[in-house]
């Protein structure tokens, strides 16, 4: 399993690389470690994955299937809702609910009149998940995504639409500890969103 083995691995071909570590203890990268040859993201065995994200530049970041809790470089980070009128605390990273998993890259090319389109240049490269988290009568779709632009600092992409309105706080801790929370009121049926820069 790379993401929990004490090796420092290295992206092939671009700065960091996906990875789903498997529950037999073997792992599927983007590209295969030992032949360097690309993997399909749509080949990953989903039933078997217990942690997936992305490796490369020294660094590990994921999150743990089971939960959805993330580890970014070492560091857990947890995201909560809480419903200030009726003071119900919604522990989005919590959830044991089933994830699908996301990731994706986010490229410019560049166009003059002279040389015409010049070769394509990575913005940034993203992991995450979506899943809906229910407690009682409330659900809530909830799709946190972690995005490591190239030439800014990585942050953290919330979106969270619930099925009923909602006047509360979105919190991020790190290893159970609040760094720091946002005023976000839901309206019902309708996504809202809030890009945290990890801290």
């Amino acid at each position: 399993m790379l993401f929990t083995n004490s090796g420092n691995n290295q992206a092939i071909s671009i700065p960091y690389n996906w990875n789903a570590d498997y529950a037999n203890g073997k792992n599927y990268a983007e590209y295969d470690l030992l032949t360097h040859k690309k993997n399909d993201f749509y080949l990953i065995q989903k039933n078997q994955v217990i942690r997936f994200g992305l490796f490369g530049q020294g660094m590990k970041l994921f999150f743990e299937m089971s939960d959805g809790s993330f580890n970014i470089n070492g560091r857990r980070i947890e995201i909560e809702y809480i419903d200030d009128e009726d003071e119900r605390t919604y522990h989005l990273t919590t959830n044991f609910e089933n994830k699908d998993l996301i990731t994706y890259k986010e490229a410019f090319t560049d166009f003059n009149n002279v040389q015409g389109i010049q070769k394509s240049n990575l913005k940034s490269i993203n992991f995450g998940y979506k899943t809906t988290y229910t407690k009682e009568e409330t659900q809530l779709f909830f799709q946190p995504v972690v995005s490591l632009p190239f030439e800014d600092s990585p942050f953290i992409e919330v979106k969270i639409t619930s099925n009923k309105s909602m006047n509360g706080h979105l919190i991020f801790k790190s290893r159970g500890i609040e760094i720091e929370r946002f005023y976000a009121p839901l309206e019902a049926y309708s996504a809202g969103q809030i890009n945290w820069v990890i801290k």
